[in-house]
């Protein structure tokens, strides 16, 4: 006797969490992300901005960037700013253009939903992460910058490690999405916290006991997790006070990106679409 069919307006439960429910809704989350320009029209800015900023400092050879810090300052205080904003949108546009409820009708779960969402944004950022740190070199070289020997070994190492950083940035920036859900006010929210809050945070715990925290918060950690890594010059490998390794950074910025999804996942649960 073959199984029931499902009540009307609900989803089968029984292929929860199955390697081949996954990959078809990673297939679709796909084909949702190239069907709009969302990706390309935060890409293109993204990497013009990388380049921008690395032949800036290769012009001003005089200053104290090596090619290696101007990488890891182009990547993680500018371009990274793109990819979290994508993940933002990807988790936003099906409750923006109302199809959240046929999605979710049509999925094993919404917890599985939303790691589809996750893996895909994830592979995005590594995208955006691979085109931005090619434009960065290539701005180098414009500038009339000299990478070679050690100096390129480092350019490369952090050009990697912005890779995971870039797929956080969208992990994270999906997470924040599911949790919110409104796309302008996630969007603005993410953009008014890295760009003046975290700034205000930073500054006001300088001024107190509580001394310099800058990478312990989202933005800091992920961008002490590229700055880190890079040859500081007369900074002595501490720009900026560095105050943890650049790994340690990473790993605190990726449990920003957990809190973030599971927070979304939670609210997901939670929250009537119908």
């Amino acid at each position: 006797m073959s199984a029931p069919a499902p009540a009307p307006g609900t989803a089968r439960r029984d292929g929860a969490w199955s390697g081949r429910a996954l990959l078809g809704l990673m297939i679709a989350e796909t084909r949702k992300t190239l069907s709009t320009s969302a990706w390309w029209a935060l890409l293109v800015p993204a990497g013009l901005l990388s380049l921008l900023v690395t032949l800036i400092t290769a012009e001003a050879a005089g200053l104290a960037f090596t090619p290696s810090l101007a990488q890891a300052l182009a990547l993680g205080s500018f371009a990274a700013k793109f990819a979290v904003v994508f993940g933002v949108v990807s988790a936003t546009s099906e409750y923006r253009h109302r199809t959240i409820t046929t999605s979710y009708l049509t999925s094993p779960g919404r917890n599985q939903l939303l790691l589809a969402k996750v893996i895909v944004a994830a592979v995005a950022g590594v995208g955006y992460g691979v085109f931005c740190a090619v434009l960065g070199m290539l701005g180098m070289l414009l500038g009339g910058g000299t990478v070679s020997g050690g100096e390129l070994a480092t350019v490369l190492e952090v050009s990697a490690t912005a890779l995971l950083v870039f797929a956080l940035w969208a992990v994270l920036g999906v997470g924040l999405g599911t949790l919110i859900s409104n796309q302008l006010a996630a969007i603005v929210g993410v953009l008014v916290y890295l760009l003046l809050v975290e700034q205000i945070i930073s500054g006001l715990a300088s001024l107190s006991n509580l001394g310099r925290i800058d990478d312990y918060l989202p933005g800091g950690s992920a961008t002490a997790a590229l700055t880190g890594l890079a040859e500081s010059g007369p900074f002595g490998g501490t720009f900026g006070g560095l105050v943890l390794p650049w790994w340690l950074a990473l790993l605190i910025f990726a449990g920003y990106a957990a809190v973030a999804v599971l927070a979304g996942a939670t609210s997901a649960q939670r929250r009537d679409v119908t």
